[in-house]
């Protein structure tokens, strides 16, 4: 059986790099699914779509965190 959250951080880290409002959504329910497949003992799975919407939140925290920081250092 697969895990609904992890295609749901899935979606949230693929629009959180265009939306940056969506990427801490993404990272939460990226480690909570991933946590609740590890847990799981084999029975569920989407762990690749779990870490690529993690890695997705995270660039796109980054990407949100460097291009505030440019906008305020460039003012």
């Amino acid at each position: 059986m697969r895990d609904r959250s992890a295609t749901r951080a899935l979606v949230l880290g693929l629009l959180g790099l265009p939306f940056a409002i969506l990427a801490p959504f993404a990272v939460y329910a990226a480690a909570r699914s991933l946590w609740r497949i590890r847990s799981s003992n084999g029975e569920l799975r989407g762990g690749g779509s779990a870490t690529i919407g993690l890695v997705a939140g995270l660039a796109g925290l980054a990407a949100f965190a460097g291009g505030t920081t440019y906008w305020f250092l460039a003012s």
